[in-house]
């Protein structure tokens, strides 16, 4: 029997902290970051014989990233996060100057879906970045219009 009595309230999120991800090569991914987003790094470490590095922006997201060289390549035959997504402040010549970086691009042009326009682009590890034109796709934008 569920009363009012024993419903635990939600945990308040306020907003994403940061990411973790396995990197191949620490000063590889740093670049990479580093050039696309201008992404600095905040620390750098080692723990457990794991080299480790936390990069960030000057809007407080982060990105943390534990060295696992033996990781390039490797199929990950498990249940995955299959990709990470950014909003950015000005969506229209993303994909151009995606392009003009040389970052490896996942779909040949940007993704129009019914509210929103992604374009979504690789690492050095494969790792699956989305660049959006609203928050959350649009979905809250729509609902509210």
């Amino acid at each position: 029997m569920n009363t009012a009595s024993n419903v635990v309230a939600p945990i308040k999120i306020m907003r994403f902290d940061h990411i973790q991800m396995d990197v191949a090569n620490l000063e590889e991914s740093i670049e990479f970051y580093g050039r696309v987003f201008g992404f600095k790094v905040k620390e750098v470490g080692m723990r457990m014989l794991v080299r480790w590095a936390i990069i960030g922006n000057d809007q407080n997201l982060y990105l943390c990233m534990h060295e696992f060289a033996a990781g390039r390549g490797v199929a990950n035959d498990g249940l995955e996060i299959t990709h990470f997504g950014l909003i950015v402040d000005n969506f229209e010549g993303v994909y151009e100057r995606l392009k003009g970086m040389g970052v490896k691009m996942f779909y040949d042009k940007p993704l129009a879906y019914h509210s929103s326009r992604s374009v979504y682009f690789l690492d050095p590890n494969n790792y699956k970045i989305e660049i959006s034109e609203f928050d959350g796709g649009g979905i809250d934008r729509v609902a509210s219009a």
